[in-house]
């Protein structure tokens, strides 16, 4: 259960104090609680009872009381570029420090269909997209006394999280600032992670695009052989390239390179110089995109019914 549920438990619309959330809570735990109603509802005076904890959770101080605190200002715009036609708004975020400069929790600072820029931290960039995916799951709900099964929710999550991703990274404009120009492509550093069985490839061989599946691009060698899927040393890679090519929006040229890594999981990972060629081509995925969203959240609001 998260914030936005429990008020919805509660009937609260945010603006509540204390004593008008006691005093919701009180009149809620009359109406359902067994032993007052005489109806054997325990499930929801329980769900009543935990939304009431985790909302008075925000009035217990949260950061620290005596450490002083400098914050930016909170700001109405945010200036960065706006995709109008995205899917919805979200909220752009912002370290809080203490004078000592240690972070002690993270602030709301404006809300709007922003595109990210190096102005925002790219995690909390992912943050707000994660929040903004349980905010739309949330509110698909019909009903807030069934709880989707966690392992269920959290694909809905992953799968909405990175469809609003792609409306939120200009994904040619950010290329140019993460890539280096060499003469008609951006050359960026990049790695196969190995399949099991997979033979190693030697440095300087080519690889090639097998296909995309779950938003991996799988490659293969010269022999047809899968031997792994892209991935990337700068994770802000793999929500630029990966949508750029699932869009038919670039072009690709693999070769290994001479650093063959290992990881402490025992996976093998091959370097590999990438180069990437952006294609000349006005064709727009917002539309299909916010159309596979809706369909996401109304299959999510029929889980379990």
């Amino acid at each position: 259960m998260n914030k936005s549920q429990a008020r919805k438990i509660l009937g609260l619309d945010g603006t509540e104090d204390v004593k008008e959330i006691k005093k919701k809570y009180r009149k809620l735990m009359h109406e359902n609680h067994p032993d007052s109603s005489g109806l054997d509802d325990g499930e929801a005076a329980a769900k009543i009872n935990m939304a009431y904890e985790l909302i008075m959770k925000s009035f217990d101080g949260g950061v620290k009381k005596k450490s002083a605190v400098k914050k930016k200002p909170k700001t109405k715009t945010w200036s960065a570029k706006e995709n109008k036609n995205a899917y919805c708004v979200r909220p752009i975020f912002h370290e809080v420090e203490d004078y000592d400069g240690n972070n002690i929790g993270v602030i709301e600072i404006a809300r709007g269909k922003y595109v990210w820029s190096k102005d925002e931290e790219f995690s909390l960039f992912l943050k707000s997209l994660y929040e903004t995916s349980k905010d739309l799951l949330d509110n698909a709900r019909p009903s807030l006394f069934f709880e989707v099964p966690e392992i269920i929710k959290q694909k809905y999550l992953a799968d909405i999280t990175y469809l609003l991703t792609g409306q939120f990274i200009d994904s040619s404009l950010t290329l140019k600032e993460l890539g280096i120009l060499d003469i008609d492509a951006y050359k960026i550093s990049a790695m196969v992670e190995l399949v099991v069985g997979a033979t190693t490839p030697k440095v300087g061989t080519t690889l090639y695009p097998a296909g995309i599946s779950n938003h991996k691009l799988y490659l293969r060698n010269g022999t047809g052989q899968i031997i792994g899927y892209l991935s990337f040393k700068d994770d802000r890679l793999y929500y630029v390239i990966i949508p750029l090519l699932e869009q038919k929006k670039a072009q690709v040229k693999m070769v290994v390179a001479d650093n063959t890594l290992k990881s402490k999981t025992r996976k093998k990972y091959v370097d590999l110089d990438l180069w990437i060629r952006l294609l000349d081509t006005n064709t727009s995925a917002i539309e299909s995109t916010n159309i596979k969203i809706d369909e996401l959240l109304k299959k999510y609001a029929k889980e379990g019914f």
